[in-house]
């Protein structure tokens, strides 16, 4: 509490532009993708066609499963039903590198759950953080590049950073705003565990606050009976449409098995007619192809304000150009002019893209290598009103062109308002820190003010 109102009281004194510091400064970092020689591949004229409606909300549908389910058939079952990316929980240091090939030979999405190894509950919190180096080194080069986790030892994030391109973030749950994970800069993506009714009033307020720094949002439920009474299609419905209706357009719905739960109990519990009933209306994303590539978020940064950000990944042991592409979306219809592959990467489809060798600032033909990843920012081109946007993506490998990365446009929101204007609301002070503050300002000045005139009557 002391903390937070001394950094208040300094913001405050420094000065009103001291406010969008930490917004503006460091929310996306725009990674310079691989220059090659060779011909720049030509996107033909078969762009996306504007339309008045947007289509769907497409969710990244997920699964936390132990590594023995890599190889029991869960992970294909999961498969069958529309999931498009795997959480593995770490049970140990292990490498992983054969369930890691599984995952990305399915076409499925890889990411590393590293909480259990790491933090264990907070079993392992006086473990200093650089005791686990053996095993970030051991993951990286297996070719681990996203982890996740939930801890809250300090330091924690800041070394993740130097090891692992993308870290998600676990709220846990019955914590309210868990640490300030929601907020910190080294975090790439939020997904809140959402287990209790009680939780849903801290995950709105984290998710804005936290949608607003840049990072996408997403939802965690458990597979356990202790929230078998707060699982059921209504909840997490609710929460999916005010995320849209708010802006924040949640990107993913992760299911957890952790390292005990079963089919069995996924079945038993109601899960298989929740998620039908949630893809009727937020169906899955489709799984990536050409070789492998797959989109894993598009969504509106404050830096640049109003700038798209896309996140791509190439999963296969092919290299491959792409070429990012979005129409944007307002209240009525798609947006005129050149709000398109043009204004995202200037790159206007239809025309020859010889002269668009890659820039370090993410313009033009991406060269993106067998497991790499890569962020592309582009240049502020959302306008105040944009309601969403429909992307896909150009892939070219192999000396030939393949066409569309998805048959059809996909969709995500993208908020009207990248910074929000309620200064407090952005920090999460509340209203008792405000008063206090405000208390604590009165006593400095008062303590100025008088503290001379005291001397002087002393002197006399």
């Amino acid at each position: 509490m002391i903390r937070k109102l001394i950094v208040l009281a300094l913001v405050l004194l420094v000065g009103c532009p001291a406010i969008f510091l930490p917004v503006v400064s460091g929310a996306v970092s725009t990674i310079p993708a691989t220059a090659v020689s060779g011909t720049v591949p030509t996107i033909p004229a078969t762009a996306l066609a504007a339309s008045d409606a947007a289509p769907k909300p497409q969710l990244d549908y997920r699964v936390s499963l132990a590594p023995n389910q890599i190889w029991d058939g869960t992970i294909e079952y999961f498969k069958s039903q529309g999931f498009t990316t795997v959480v593995l929980v770490a049970a140990k240091p292990l490498p992983y590198e054969k369930e890691l090939q599984k995952i990305k030979q399915l076409g499925m999405y890889p990411i590393l759950d590293i909480e259990y190894v790491i933090w264990n509950g907070g079993a392992n919190k006086s473990t200093p953080i650089t005791q686990f180096d053996s095993a970030f080194s051991t993951w990286k080069q297996a070719g681990w590049q996203n982890v996740a986790t939930e801890g809250g030892r300090s330091g924690d994030l800041a070394t993740l950073k130097d090891y692992f391109a993308t870290i998600t973030y676990f709220n846990c749950d019955v914590c309210g705003l868990w640490q300030d994970g929601y907020r910190n800069p080294d975090v790439t993506e939020m997904s809140w565990e959402t287990y209790y009714p009680s939780e849903i009033p801290s995950i709105q307020q984290g998710a804005l606050i936290s949608y607003n720094l840049g990072k996408p949002q997403g939802i965690t439920a458990g597979v356990w009976e202790k929230n078998n009474a707060n699982l059921n299609y209504d909840t997490y419905k609710t929460l999916l449409d005010w995320s849209y209706s708010e802006g924040v357009g949640f990107t993913h719905f992760n299911v957890f098995f952790g390292l005990g739960a079963t089919i069995a109990d996924y079945q038993r519990l109601g899960f298989p007619a929740i998620i039908s009933q949630l893809q009727q209306d937020y169906p899955p994303k489709p799984i990536g192809a050409w070789p492998a590539i797959t989109v894993t978020s598009v969504r509106q940064v404050p830096n640049p304000q109003n700038s798209l950000v896309w996140d791509i990944a190439n999963l296969g042991n092919t290299s491959a150009w792409v070429a990012p592409y979005a129409i944007l979306h307002n209240a009525t219809a798609a947006l005129p002019g050149r709000v398109n592959g043009e204004a995202v990467l200037s790159q206007d489809a239809g025309t020859s893209s010889s002269t668009a060798v890659q820039q370090n600032d993410g313009y033009g033909w991406i060269h993106l290598g067998a497991g790499e990843q890569i962020s592309v920012l582009s240049p502020p081109t959302v306008p105040t009103d944009t309601k969403g946007a429909a992307y896909n993506v150009y892939v070219y490998y192999d000396n030939s062109s393949r066409g569309w990365l998805y048959s059809q446009p996909l969709y995500t929101a993208v908020g009207a308002k990248p910074i929000p204007t309620n200064f407090f609301g952005l920090f999460d002070y509340s209203n008792t820190d405000v008063a206090l503050l405000l208390l604590l300002v009165l006593v400095v000045f008062l303590t100025i003010a008088f503290v001379p005139r005291l001397r002087r009557m002393r002197q006399k």
